[in-house]
């Protein structure tokens, strides 16, 4: 077997600087083509994300409308969101056509998915979360006789920030520092 190295000048030789360079734009453009890479996507979400998530993003629009977005660690949370004692899951994606950012919220209860950002309005935090810079799960302060619900933190870093709050039939945006 020749070296790397060797296999390498050879090529050089034979197909010269500019043809070289053709043939490694070519399979650089074949092996991130957007098949492949929805395919890897795919794979990769179902290693990691609960089988049940994954199953109810898919039925609600994952690799159709939207795709998980890995630009921000981490790229989900798990907490009790709806308060029934199960734990949810909220992801990170981006809309395929507008490329607005935003978060998709899975119940484990009754699998719906709630979509807040990438084009659904949410209170101060708009329909673009493209300025979300920090995100995690907060433990909720006990709030009267109601169910305790986990919440999700969000923040654009030395800017302000708010909660994704669900109140029982919707996602709602709390305001924090401005």
């Amino acid at each position: 077997m020749m070296p790397r190295s060797a296999f390498v000048r050879s090529l050089l030789l034979l197909a010269g600087p500019k043809r070289l360079w053709v043939i490694a734009s070519l399979l650089v453009t074949l092996t991130t083509s957007p098949g492949a890479a929805q395919s890897s996507d795919s794979q990769y979400l179902d290693w990691n994300l609960p089988r049940w998530s994954y199953s109810a993003l898919r039925s609600a629009g994952l690799g159709r409308q939207f795709q998980a977005f890995y630009g921000l660690n981490p790229y989900y949370q798990r907490g009790d969101f709806d308060g029934d004692g199960e734990i949810d899951v909220a992801i990170q994606i981006i809309d395929v056509r507008s490329h607005k950012r935003g978060i998709a919220i899975v119940h484990a209860g009754d699998s719906s998915v709630h979509i807040v950002g990438a084009g659904h309005r949410l209170g101060n935090g708009g329909d673009d979360f493209s300025w979300l810079g920090v995100w995690r799960v907060d433990s909720p302060a006990k709030r009267g006789h109601g169910p305790v619900r986990e919440t999700l933190y969000v923040e654009k870093p030395e800017s302000a920030s708010g909660w994704i709050v669900w109140n029982g039939r919707e996602y709602t945006w709390v305001q924090g520092s401005d």
